[in-house]
Parts: structure tokens; sequence; C-alpha cells
């Protein structure tokens, strides 16, 4: 054999190897996924992913602020309670979280939907599997139908021209033999740089569109059988492919991006051998300004779908109860899911709540595990717990706003406006305060408590959580008093974590200094001075 073939048989045998390399990645990773969603399904499990997940909030909006979000630990929830298997169910997941149903029959129908398909598993874990392909990627696929981006028309006529660059290669190793090898090396350099430029120009959206390709690939999948779950979704999702088919054929020759790097290598090489996506970015961009509503409907029904799956994997891993729509907001044995044996406690709003306690003894994760359960029940129609009856009615809380402080506010100053705009706000809502006021002075503090709390509990729920004990006495008659307490056995504090009837009787302040080896001479005086102001 001459020399000056070997490079040539190389780079032939290469590029086969790299696609026999990512035919048999694909069929290992499809079964690992395969097996992965069969052994995760009702189990405890969180798919991890880094990345911003707010592309449908931040597009659609919805009526929980970004407060509330913060308070009930949104970023822990999407981060531990993962049993999407995509980013649009993620996505989905996070937008409904934001965005409560406060419509009941709504509420209803969901349930009632989720307990047919509950009887359809396989089909779910088909679905979860197809939609599992589309997996976790970075890209916002959705900014591809927002934003226009001219290419040159120089760089859009060296991508027509070098899509052929594989012909090229062979014409010249015919004719050429040895002397092709350095127009090959040329011509692949210019391929790459072709590649690259496009992709600099378009902000990285060269691989974006491929992406959008695979989701388009995985929505075809899931017509192919004729399905008893998701009917009115998939039928949608039907109609839309043929309204956008001529997308769908310039995006034929697209490649399949999964996420995962051995099976996407082989694709990006394809992609700068034959330019494909390069030579018909500007094209395809047209259509995307023209279905842009059904591009963004097809992003948020697969969500859905995906997120509906995960919930009822949530349900079942969870134990998870069916809430109740009424008048009532109460509930039995309530839990914070995030928390590793969780304390459960009862819940009964029939009149607002002043929560007294000492420090470290509940107060706060009780009013995160309102707030979750509400957020669950008005979400997807389900709770962590025995029982739980709740109205359709915005959620609102202020509970930790130390954001706030970094945008320049005292911590005062962003407390009081964040109730300012729960007040503002006419509509019936379920409100949780920690410390109201808790940035000012002492007599301040209580004065404008006492007449603020006075207001929201007129038209609203309010559970508040406090360490002044003036309130329960100012607000007897507007709030039931309930409180959590501690014991000090041996110089140790121990709590039980269960909310029990009156205001709290203990304090811990002064114990936990004395736990913590302050000076005696402290202590002593701290103890004294407590017991005058109490006597006062």
């Amino acid at each position: 054999m001459k020399d000056y073939y070997v490079p040539i048989i190389l780079l032939l045998v290469f590029t086969a190897i790299i696609f026999f390399y990512n035919y048999y990645i694909k069929v290992r990773n499809e079964k690992i996924l395969r097996e992965e969603i069969i052994k995760d399904f009702g189990k405890v499990h969180s798919k991890k992913f880094k990345g911003k997940i707010d592309g449908l909030h931040k597009r659609i909006g919805g009526n929980l602020t970004e407060i509330t979000a913060n308070d009930l630990n949104f970023d822990k929830i999407t981060e531990k309670i993962n049993h999407n298997v995509s980013r649009l169910g993620l996505e989905y997941f996070y937008h409904r979280l934001r965005n409560l149903i406060l419509d009941k029959d709504e509420l209803i129908k969901s349930q009632n939907n989720r307990n047919i398909y509950k009887k359809q598993e396989d089909e779910l874990l088909d679905l979860q599997f197809q939609l599992g392909k589309i997996g976790f990627f970075k890209e916002d696929v959705l900014s591809l139908v927002e934003e226009e981006i001219e290419i040159d028309r120089e760089l859009e006529i060296g991508a027509r021209i070098f899509s052929f660059t594989a012909l090229y290669i062979l014409i010249l190793f015919i004719f050429l033999r040895a002397g092709s090898l350095l127009f090959i090396f040329v011509l692949l350099g210019i391929n790459i740089y072709i590649y690259k430029k496009f992709n600099d120009i378009t902000l990285g959206k060269l691989e974006t569109l491929v992406r959008f390709k695979s989701i388009l690939f995985v929505s075809e999948n899931l017509m192919k059988n004729k399905r008893k779950v998701f009917i009115e979704e998939l039928e949608e999702i039907e109609n839309i492919l043929k309204r956008i088919s001529p997308l769908k054929k310039t995006l034929k020759s697209f490649g399949f991006l999964t996420g995962n790097a051995e099976m996407d290598f082989a694709e990006t090489y394809k992609n700068v051998l034959f330019l494909s996506e390069a030579r018909k970015f500007s094209k395809s961009q047209k259509y995307f300004k023209e279905y842009k509503d059904e591009i963004f409907r097809l992003y948020y029904l697969l969500g859905k779908i995906d997120c509906e799956i995960g919930i009822i994997s949530i349900e079942r891993a969870y134990k998870t109860g069916e809430a109740i729509f009424s008048e009532k907001i109460c509930g039995k044995n309530l839990y914070n899911p995030l928390l590793k044996d969780a304390v459960p406690n009862d819940l009964n709003l029939e009149k607002s709540i002043i929560l007294t306690g000492s420090n470290a003894s509940g107060k706060s994760t009780y009013l995160r595990t309102i707030g979750i359960n509400a957020v669950f029940a008005l979400s997807f129609g389900i709770f962590f717990g025995e029982k739980f009856e709740i109205k359709p009615l915005k959620v609102t809380s202020a509970i930790d706003i130390s954001d706030s402080i970094m945008k320049n506010l005292s911590y005062f100053m962003a407390e009081s406006k964040a109730i300012g705009e729960m007040i503002e706000d006419e509509e019936e809502k379920l409100i949780l305060l920690d410390e109201i006021f808790r940035g000012t002075n002492t007599i301040d503090r209580i004065a404008s408590a006492t007449s603020t709390l006075k207001y929201l509990a007129k038209k609203n729920h309010v559970v508040a959580a406090t360490h002044d004990i003036e309130l329960t006495i100012l607000l007897k008659d507007e709030f039931n008093n309930k409180h959590f307490e501690e014991k000090i056995e041996d110089g140790d504090i121990k709590f039980d974590y269960l909310i029990k009837e009156g205001p709290a009787t203990t304090r811990n302040a002064i114990a936990i200094l004395d736990s913590l080896n302050y000076p005696e001479e402290i202590i002593n005086e701290a103890r004294i001075l407590s017991k005058e102001m109490e006597n006062r």
C-alpha cells in the first residue's frame, strides 16, 4: 500500500469509528435511561440539574412572589424533589409552583386525571423514557423564537459551498492522491472556522437549534403509539407538529443532541463536516418567527406531561394525600418534605394564629410547612401529611427577606414594603409572617405589628410568628394563640417541635448564653432584669 493512502484511510476509519461508537453509546445510554426510570419511579430521589429553570415562568409570570419563593425554599425543592426527566418538565414544575391554580374545578380535574393515569404505569414509564431523551440541557431553547440574528451574506454563502467538503475530499483524493493531504486539512480547517464563526455570531444558538430538533424528534416519537394517557395534550401536540411541518422539513437534516458528551461528540463532528445546521440557520429563523406561538405551546405541553408524570412519582415516593378544596384551611400531621425525620403538626386556620416560642423551637419551620403544603395543594392537588383542606387563594409571606438588604434597603424598609404590597392586594390570601417589623424599636414594633396584623386578619388568613409576648394579649380577640416550647435538662436544651395551645410561657435566650459558658455575672444579671421586666 502506498504511503499516501494511509492518512486518507485513517481519516475514513476515524469517521466510521466515531459513527459506530456513537450508535453503540446511543443504544447503551438508552438502556441505562430506561433502567434508571424504572428504578427511580415512585422512589425518593432527585435528578440533579445546575442552571436556570425559569424559562417558562419569566415568559408567563405567576401569582407567587419572589420573596415567597425564597421563603419557601423553592431552590431546595427543585434540587431535592425533582422527579422530572427533562429541563422542560423541571421548568414547568417551577412555573406551576410560582403560579398557583385558583380555580377549584381545574384543581379537581387535575386530581381526577392523575388518578386515571396512575393505572397506566407502563405508558407513563414509556413517556418518561421518550422525554428523558431530551434530558437536561443548558441552552435556552425558547430564545430561538424571540431573537432574530443577522448573518453575514458571505458567511452564508461559505456555509453552502463548504457543506460539500466530504465530496471535495473524495474528489481531491481521486485526482491528487498524496498531493491532496494539504488541501484536505485546509478544507477541514475552513469548515471548523465557519462552524465556530456561526456559533460566535449566533451566541451559541447553533447548538440550541439542534437542541430544538431533538425536542421535535421526541415529539414525533410520542405520536407513534395510540395512548390512553394525556390524550388532550398529545392531540394538541400532534396538531402543532402538522402546522409547523415546513420548519420540520428545514430541520430534517439536523442532528439530535442528548446532553451526553460521548454521544454529542459524533453529532458535532458531523455538523463540522457537513455544515447543515449553519447552512439552514437563517431559513429556520424565518419559521421560528412565523410559528412562535406554536413552538412555545409545544414546549409547554411537553413540560406539562413530564411534570405530571413526575408528580405521580412524588405521590408514591412521599405517600402524599389528595387535598380537599373547601372553605376551610386545616390539616392533620402536615410535614416539610425537605427535612429528614420531620415532625408532623396540625393546622386549624378557622381563626388567624399568633405563634410564639423560643429560639429554634420550630416556628419558622412550621410557617414553611404550611406554605409548602399550600403551594403543592394549589399547584398539583397534593400535600405532605395525613389530611389537608384548603380554599383556592393566593399564598404570600415575609419570613426571610434578607436578600432585599442587598438592594440597599434596610430590613425594616424591605419588610414594610413587602407587607405593604400584601395590604394593597385586596384578594383573599394565606399570609405567613415571621418576626413582623423586627428591624425597629420595641414600642414602635409592637404598636405597628398590632394594628397591621389586625388589619390583615380582617380579610385574610394569617399565621404570624413572634417573640413579642405582648402581641398575644393585644390580639387575643382577633387571633388564636399557639406556641412551641423546649425543656432544659442537665443544662441541655431539648425541643419536641410539637405545636401547642396558648401563648408561650418559656424563653431560652438566657439559657442558651449559659450553655455557651457566658460569664456567670452576665447570666445572673440577665435573669434578674428579665424577672423584673416580666413582673412589670
